[in-house]
């Protein structure tokens, strides 16, 4: 008994490696789209997280979920009601998802990437789960790095004043 639980930790440790999950609702899988739990559910639900949800963009999400409420007050049926809640649901976990998607190289929730990534267009820079802006000073002599909350975490000097 304790070697099949053993065989059954193995199992879900290697799995965990190979794939990434988003607050326990959404897999992220490395090499298909990605799936919501609930999707395996029934047919509407896999419908409407793979044809709606994944095919639409970030900002066409909160009407979706507005449309759905307005929808739950008109409706008398509890069931109904509650396939409307899940639905509700399901599209916040999207908007989660979206708004990650928009993080370029490096994932702070999910942790992938181990490389700085920098972007030169909008001066950003993303190390270790967490993003760095670049400025330089008044007179252009440092560079400053600040973190997202505008603190100054390091400051960098030229070549020529140094």
């Amino acid at each position: 008994m304790v070697s099949r639980k053993k065989q059954l930790d193995k199992q879900r440790t290697e799995w965990r490696r190979k794939h990434r999950t988003l607050n326990g609702k959404i897999i992220i899988y490395p090499e298909k789209s990605p799936e919501h739990i609930n999707a395996r559910a029934t047919k509407l639900y896999n419908w409407f997280w793979k044809k709606i949800l994944l095919e639409i963009g970030l900002q066409e999400i909160p009407a979706i979920i507005s449309g759905i409420k307005n929808q739950i007050k008109t409706e008398q049926d509890t069931k109904k009601i509650q396939v409307y809640r899940t639905m509700i649901g399901m599209a916040e976990d999207a908007y989660s998802l979206k708004r990650l998607e928009d993080i370029k190289d490096y994932d702070m929730e999910l942790e992938l990437g181990k490389d700085p990534v920098y972007d030169s267009g909008e001066g950003i820079i993303y190390k270790d789960g967490q993003i760095f802006t670049t400025d330089y000073n008044e007179d252009e002599g440092k560079i400053l790095l600040r973190d997202i909350e505008g603190i100054i975490v390091n400051m960098l000097f030229s070549e020529e004043k140094k």
